[in-house]
Formats: C-alpha cells, structure tokens, sequence
C-alpha cells in the first residue's frame, strides 16, 4: 500500500500549491494565457475568412509538343510571378487578416491524359499570362473548372470510389537545397539536356481511364528577410563561425532574470573590468580551409539556394479510382517520383509516411489494431483530400522552402531533344503558331483590297 501511495500522486497537496501560487501572482500568467489564446483564435478567423473572400480561377497551359525552351525559362517564369508577394501593414496583417495569396501548380492525369492547370488568385490572371507568353509565345492558356468540382469524397459515405494520397517533406533543414534541372545537364554527352520529368511523364500516361492521378505543389511567396537570415546563419554554423543568438519572446521574457543572475555589487561600485583594461574585440572564427571538398560544396549550394527568390512550398499527390478497381501498386508513381531530386550533398525528399500517407500496417496483431488503423486512415483521407481540393496551404504538414530554380524543376513542360518527344497524352497545342510577317500587306480602302 505504501508503495501504491507513492506512485500515487498526492491531489491535495498538488491543489493547494496551485492555489498558493493562483493567489500570489499566478492569476496574471492565467490572465495572459487566456488572452493570448483567445488573440490565436480571432486571428486564425479574421485570416480564415479573408481568404474565402479571394477570387480564384483556374488556368490550363498547353504548350506545343516540339517544346526546346529550356528549363531556365519556366525559373524566369517563377521569378516573375514572385510579384505576387506583398507586404502587409500591422494593421493589415493583424487587424484586417490579410494573408499573402498563392499559386497552386497542378500536373493532372486523368485516364492517362495529361494536363498542366494552375489554380491563381483572379486579380493575378494578367500577369500569369504574360509570365508564359514571354517564354511561350505559343502556348495557349485558358480558364477552365476545377477538375475536382463536382467530386465529393468522404470514407464513411462514398461508396463507389476510394482515394489514396500524401504530402511530401524534406529530410533536412530547408535552406539546404535539392538537386535541380542543372545537375541534369551533360556537355560532353549526345543529348546535353536530360528531362529529369521524364520519368513521371511517361508514368503518367499509364493511368487508366477510369484513374485520376494528380501532382499539386502551393507555392506561397517569400520576402527575403524571411528566410534568407537562416540560410546565412546554416553558412556560419557549417564553416563554423559564431552565429548570431537570435532575441525571442522567451529571453524578453527571462531578461530581467538574467540580469539579476549576473548583477555584480563590485562591478557597479569598482567598476567592472577596470582591473583588466579594456576587453580585446575576438577574432571571427573560420574553419573553411579544413573544410573538405563535400563540406565546402554544402556551403556553396546553400548560398546558391539563398541567391533566389524563394515561396513557402507544401506538395501533395492524390490517387483516385473505383474501390473494386483501384490499384494500389501504382503507390510506385509516389515513391519514386522525386526520388531522383535527393543526394548525399543535397537535400532529400520524401512522402511524409508518418502523418499523411493513407495506408498504414499493422504492428503486433492485425485483428486487434483493424479499429484503431481503420479509424486514423478515415481521418487522413479526409484530410489530405479537403486539403487537396481546398488547395489549403495550413492542412497537413508545415510548409518548407524552394527556390524558383528547384521549382522549375519539378513543375515544367516536357523537354524535347533531338532523339526525344513529349508524350503525346499531354494536352498541347492543335497547330503551330507564330508572330504574322513585319511587312504583311495591310487590307485597306486606298489599297482596293
């Protein structure tokens, strides 16, 4: 029994501390707690509701199947619709709940037919075109409705079709960048300029018709000042410089502590370190020449990350298809799809198998956990599917950061070569068009046209 009583905690003696400490000054950090709280909560509203104010469209780009515009022009196209970023007053931000927008890319393939469709704030519509037409005077770009507009999915009331689906993630810090379209360039080979896409391209086509299987990457806009400061700060970590101690909300809190910690009755009546002289400046401290090559490298890719423009990024892919037919072997498309971004310098992507991919196994007794797996992966399907058609960029996991350089190359138009096509399931162009001739004789009365 005694040794009952001490595991036991003693309630009694818990409630009259609690209430000694309530009664002696707790009753403000309650107070705060409680404002804080209820602050979150009209913050997250007044943002919830100025965001469903925003009018959106949808925009399909076709491109022609002979495309030789490199990569590079898809990174200008990015760094163009970065305009979109804005900044935002306190009054704005905190008062009026003004959130910065963004872009939702989508890569679609339904029953094996491939489309490219943005979804774009409507009041951005002009600059979205003109981003593409400067680099695709060809194309065509037109509003269309949402794919997923009449598609309604709930696990405990659909019964004909079934869904399958995750968020990806970065397995190290985010200012470490992955491999780009650049690291896919060979100039001594036949073909200098390999499509790292293709891959996915042609996985796509084998969607069946009955299948629907769709990339979808938000992209939020980034100011420099935040995000960058982190890449600086990774760069002096590695070559191993002193970082700068970043001030929070906790050290303000603790300050007045600290100080006391340290207060010195013989520095204020002596005077401090006048025994000593003054303090000599420290030298900064610099380990880059016993650096190897791979460590250096890291740096550089760091400073190469942090030289571009960057948006706020959260990448989902989604799985549709009839119950009796769905197949999930196809998860294969998943898992290998970025696979190819990742390396032992760069950073590494991955589906985030933890939290949002929607299959799970069992791992003592299949029969005992059937309720609990069937109840988590209700849940996430739920979750990733409205957050999939919501395009919602707070569902799921926290965003993480890419450039325009990383994201011209996981969203561009297949590349062809000369030995090489695009698939011909993308939706491109019908006829090749161009710009009329400058001297095109002009039909008018004087001329008797």
């Amino acid at each position: 029994m005694d040794g009952i009583n001490t595991l036991v905690p003693n309630f009694a003696e818990i409630f009259k501390l609690s209430f000694w400490l309530f009664t002696r000054g707790g009753w403000i950090l309650f107070v705060i707690g409680l404002i804080y709280m209820l602050w979150r909560l009209y913050y997250t509203e007044i943002r919830h509701q100025y965001i469903h104010k925003q009018e959106w469209i949808f925009l399909q780009i076709k491109v022609p199947r002979e495309n030789m515009v490199s990569t590079m022009a898809v990174e200008n196209i990015f760094a163009q619709l970065h305009a979109l970023h804005a900044s935002k007053t306190f009054v704005e931000k905190y008062v009026e709940g003004h959130d910065q927008l963004w872009y939702s890319l989508e890569l679609v393939s339904l029953g094996g037919k491939i489309s490219f469709i943005m979804r774009v704030p409507k009041n951005t519509k002009n600059l979205v075109e003109a981003a593409f037409y400067a680099h695709y005077p060809q194309a065509e770009i037109k509003i269309i409705s949402d794919y997923l507009e009449n598609f309604y999915y709930d696990p405990d009331i659909t019964e004909d079709f079934d869904i399958f689906g995750t968020e990806w993630k970065l397995e190290a810090d985010d200012v470490l960048p992955l491999r780009t379209y650049k690291d896919f360039e060979h100039p001594a080979a036949e073909e200098t300029v390999i499509d790292p896409l293709s891959n996915m391209f042609e996985s796509l086509t084998k969607v069946e018709p009955h299948e629907v299987f769709a990339v979808q990457i938000i992209i939020q806009p980034l100011g420099d000042d935040e995000w960058k400061g982190r890449g600086e700060a990774k760069v002096k970590e590695l070559i191993g410089e002193e970082v700068p101690h970043q001030t929070g909300f906790l050290d303000f809190i603790m300050a007045p502590f600290n100080w006391f910690a340290h207060f010195s009755y013989r520095d204020v009546l002596l005077g401090g370190g006048h025994e000593h002289g003054h303090d000599e400046p420290k030298a900064q401290k610099n380990n880059w020449m016993s650096l190897t090559e791979s460590e250096k490298e890291r740096v550089t890719l760091i400073e190469r990350k942090i030289s571009k423009p960057g948006y706020r990024s959260k990448i989902r892919f989604l799985y549709i298809a009839p119950k009796e037919r769905m197949d999930l072997t196809k998860r294969g498309i998943f898992i290998g799809s970025y696979r190819f971004l990742g390396s032992t310098l760069t950073n590494k992507m991955k589906p985030d198998t933890n939290r949002t991919w929607t299959g799970l196994t069992y791992k003592f007794s299949k029969e005992l956990e059937a309720p609990y797996m069937e109840h988590v992966l209700k849940i996430r399907k739920r979750r990733i599917f409205k957050g999939f058609k919501e395009r919602d960029i707070h569902l799921g996991n926290p965003m993480f950061i890419l450039n325009t350089e990383e994201l011209a190359t996981m969203y561009h138009f297949p590349i062809t070569t000369k030995t090489t096509l695009a698939p011909s399931a993308i939706e491109k162009t019908e006829t090749k068009k161009s710009q009329p001739p400058v001297d095109l004789p002009v039909a008018t009365p004087e001329s008797g046209f």
